[in-house]
């Protein structure tokens, strides 16, 4: 369970969605074409959710009216992963738009302000306003997208390096955090995230220095080249289709091994995580090929 804990802490991925989203956009203008881009990602959500709600009425037995169903599509919880969709449509609209923003900041030190800024309005709410307290100012926390999307943004412009031991090193000591301080003070108790989650104060800076490991990594593998490029061009689709496969797998899974703590569940991870990724690898690249023809 410590492994579990120090590991749980590093295994999110919208962080790197949108210090990518960053990174890969900051020429995005305002132009039909760059508009049309959403047809393709809207249009991957609503087919999706069809298939999640036939999934959830045909074999996991819910019952809803149509109107019900059609009313979960459209508040983003057919698929019960999709509040990503949500987010992402305000970013797709904003995109040119903070990129004219980020473009007419005259100096990097200034950006660097901008970063700070954002950073301290998003991240320190996560850390200071919970269990019943109200320590900082925290209206501003949802805006987090907008600190990694132009963190994403600021490494683009300047291609900071950080010696990848150095790198390394932070974010195991920020992953430490949580298991360590609950051996030492917790016990009988679930563990207490005492870290903060996802876009706090130690995950944030955590995300960065893991994007600045990976960014400028090459290969002269095809081979992996090539695999890279498959799951990237499919990664949207794999993130839709998979909440079906975590419902179907997991108990399945859960049935045939007999675990029934996550440490027990733990040795099964090599085993239970590339079955959900090739199964939701699968059905995005049969969607794929379907749309193509």
């Amino acid at each position: 369970m410590f492994i579990q804990g120090t590991i749980k802490f590093f295994f999110h991925g919208v962080p790197l969605f949108l210090l990518l989203t960053g990174y890969l956009n900051t020429k995005k203008e305002i132009v039909p074409r760059y508009y049309k881009g959403c047809v393709r990602i809207l249009g991957s959500y609503l087919l999706f959710s069809v298939a999640t709600i036939a999934f959830r009425h045909y074999y996991l037995g819910e019952e809803k009216s149509i109107v019900d169903w059609g009313h979960q599509i459209l508040s983003f919880s057919a698929i019960p992963y999709a509040w990503y969709i949500e987010m992402w449509i305000g970013l797709f609209l904003l995109t040119p738009f903070l990129n004219i923003l980020y473009r007419n900041i005259p100096s990097k030190g200034q950006k660097q302000i901008l970063l700070l800024s954002l950073y301290l309005l998003t991240a320190l709410p996560d850390l200071f306003n919970r269990y019943g307290m109200h320590l900082v100012p925290g209206y501003w926390a949802i805006c987090y997208p907008l600190f990694f999307y132009f963190a994403g943004s600021y490494i683009k412009e300047y291609q900071p390096t950080l010696a990848t031991w150095k790198a390394w090193g932070a974010i195991l000591a920020i992953c430490l955090i949580n298991p360590v301080f609950n051996l030492l003070f917790i016990h009988d108790h679930s563990m207490i995230q005492v870290a903060g989650g996802t876009t706090g104060v130690f995950s944030g800076p955590m995300y960065i220095l893991f994007f600045l490991i990976c960014y400028r990594l090459d290969t002269n593998s095809h081979i992996i080249r090539t695999a890279l490029e498959s799951i990237s061009k499919l990664s949207l689709d794999i993130f839709l289709c998979c909440y079906i496969f975590d419902a179907l797998w997991y108990p399945l899974f859960q049935q045939w091994t007999g675990y029934v703590t996550p440490a027990e569940a733990g040795p099964w991870f090599l085993v239970i995580v590339p079955t959900l990724f090739l199964s939701s690898y699968l059905t995005a690249w049969v969607k794929q090929k379907i749309f193509r023809f």
